[in-house]
């Protein structure tokens, strides 16, 4: 967490400021709770890798996208169906598979379930605040600079505080966390908050869907974790319901004007 933080701002400053673009306090002012929202679930996302069962962790995260569906009505005004909450429970049930079918196998714990729980609530909180801001016309690139920094002072400090062994990272280490910051943190995050300025919560939070699945048949193929047949099914239960949510959703109608104002970096041409 720590280098994994610390690689970002400056990557994003540079991008932020493209054209001249200026960073104020306003616009610290308007993303210090999504950025302190970001840094708490970084902090439980990462720790909960560690504590159970990287399918567990992944799959019980992205739970964020039920518990979005149920906060929209109330924090975005977007309306949901019957149809949708129902699927949303049948999600829940099967995470409830995932955990019961894990039992002691492939490092999972409940406490680390637990952690894996809280972080899909604080994710949920942090996508729900930074759809708002995005609506209210805040800039992608300049809106994840801003939580970049903010995420900086909350996981920096506890990272310090809780490890031991900081100065212990090989060059192989610095790949890893280069290739992190650069795909998932930086083209994946900024991917996903273009696309909520013009399509719903639930709609936009497909997205976070295929972790699971990639993230369960790698953590079998790499670090031979086992995932039981009780696991397969709860998994399979999960995305199938959270996608039949989506699927549900108001369908989203991009016009020539939305795309006409959308931000310029991301809808320039080559």
């Amino acid at each position: 967490m720590f280098y994994r933080v610390l690689f970002w701002p400056p990557l994003l400053y540079l991008i932020a400021r493209r054209g001249g673009r200026k960073i104020n306090k306003k616009l610290f002012r308007s993303v210090w709770l999504p950025g302190m929202l970001f840094g708490i679930s970084t902090i439980f996302g990462f720790t909960a890798i560690i504590e159970t069962s990287v399918a567990n962790a992944t799959i019980i995260g992205n739970i964020s996208t039920a518990m979005v569906l149920f906060a929209a009505p109330r924090f975005l005004n977007e309306k949901i169906s019957r149809w949708q909450v129902l699927l949303a429970f049948t999600s829940f049930a099967g995470v409830v598979a995932i955990v019961v079918g894990a039992g002691n196998t492939g490092g999972s714990s409940l406490f680390g379930d637990f952690l894996a729980l809280v972080n899909a609530l604080t994710w949920t909180f942090y996508f729900i605040s930074s759809k708002r801001r995005r609506v209210d016309g805040v800039d992608t690139w300049q809106f994840l600079y801003g939580v970049s920094v903010i995420q900086v002072l909350v996981v920096v400090p506890y990272s310090l505080f809780t490890s031991d062994d900081i100065l212990q990272i090989t060059l192989r280490d610095l790949g890893f966390l280069i290739a992190m910051t650069l795909f998932s943190g930086t083209i994946g995050h900024s991917f996903m908050l273009w696309a909520q300025k013009y399509v719903d919560a639930s709609v936009s939070s497909l997205i976070l869907l295929l972790g699971p699945v990639i993230s369960s048949i790698g953590a079998w193929l790499v670090y031979s974790q086992n995932i039981s047949l009780m696991q397969v099914i709860g998994g399979a239960v999960v995305l199938a319901s959270l996608a039949g949510v989506v699927r549900l959703s108001s369908a989203v109608k991009i016009s020539r004007e939305v795309l006409s104002t959308a931000d310029p970096l991301l809808n320039s041409n080559p």
